[in-house]
């Protein structure tokens, strides 16, 4: 499964950098709990462009990116199961958390793929660049510079803006 991961450039200086794991172990995700390396990536690079911007509080993507290719073999990714009720919600559930927690936590692969909330019918991967069978060389672009169109910080910034009351 080939996927993009789109990365602050101070964060991805290198593969090892870009797949080490600290934002998996820095905060909860919706297909994890804080406390476990791995990283997300997107099976598109316009679902990772959407994934990226979603969790911006302000537009950090006029700070220097780099985007990364990988590409996993089919035989070493796991299918999560059927995700739980209410897995989709604005804020992670604990029944989809513990979906990737079990898979990190039993090291059954090198990568899980997940349904995307921000875009029904896409997936991401997360990848556990610890697992005893993860491949560095699955690695097969990156660091390249990325840069998100300006367009799309209007956008942010116009959404993030009070609505007038009429």
């Amino acid at each position: 499964m080939k996927t993009w991961r789109i990365v602050l450039g101070k964060f991805g200086r290198t593969n090892r950098a870009a797949f080490g794991g600290l934002s998996g172990f820095s905060v909860d995700g919706r297909w994890h709990t804080a406390g476990r390396h791995l990283d997300y990536a997107a099976q598109s690079l316009s679902l990772a462009i959407l994934e990226r911007l979603v969790y911006y509080k302000r537009f950090d993507a006029l700070e220097p990116h780099v985007l990364y290719v990988v590409d996993v073999p089919d035989a070493v990714i796991e299918s999560a199961p059927a995700p739980p009720h209410g897995w989709d919600g604005d804020e992670p559930v604990r029944t989809a958390q513990a979906i990737g927690d079990n898979w990190y936590d039993e090291r059954r692969s090198p990568a899980l793929v997940v349904p995307s909330v921000v875009t029904p019918g896409e997936y991401n991967l997360m990848i556990n660049p610890r697992h005893p069978d993860w491949q560095w060389r699955w690695v097969i672009s990156g660091p390249v510079r990325f840069a998100f169109d300006v367009r799309l910080a209007e956008l942010v910034e116009r959404s993030q803006q009070p609505t007038s009351s009429q």
